[in-house]
């Protein structure tokens, strides 16, 4: 009987190129993928169900109509209405309510929530 002696077999070197790519292409997608912008909160507060009214005749009504706000029944645009609310609250205003009508986008009644916080200090409230 004869024996073979054993043959070595050399090891090829893994290759690492196709693991690289496979990282590189993770890293590109999850960049790629990732928001870096950084969204704004507006506190908007309820009333529980059933809850009345808390303070009773606000100061300032604002209806929202497209880029036209009116405020206590004046049209006006949203510079003129801001100016006008600050008027109103120098006068002693205290309260607002704004007014949502059908049709109004939720991005405009953040907008306009925004605008009145920023330049005024009226308790907001919002109303259908």
């Amino acid at each position: 009987m004869r024996i073979e002696a054993a043959t070595l077999r050399r090891r090829r070197p893994i290759s690492v190129t196709s693991l690289i790519d496979v990282i590189f292409l993770l890293l590109l997608f999850f960049m790629l993928t990732s928001t870096f912008a950084k969204f704004a909160e507006v506190e908007i507060t309820g009333g529980r169900a059933g809850q009345g009214a808390a303070g009773g005749v606000p100061d300032v009504i604002i209806r929202l109509v497209d880029e036209e706000w009116s405020v206590n029944g004046q049209r006006l645009p949203r510079e003129q209405a801001l100016a006008e609310l600050v008027r109103l609250q120098d006068a002693g205003a205290a309260s607002a309510v704004i007014l949502v009508r059908e049709g109004l986008t939720s991005q405009a009644l953040v907008g306009a929530v925004e605008a009145i916080r920023g330049a005024t200090r009226l308790n907001l409230q919002v109303a259908r």
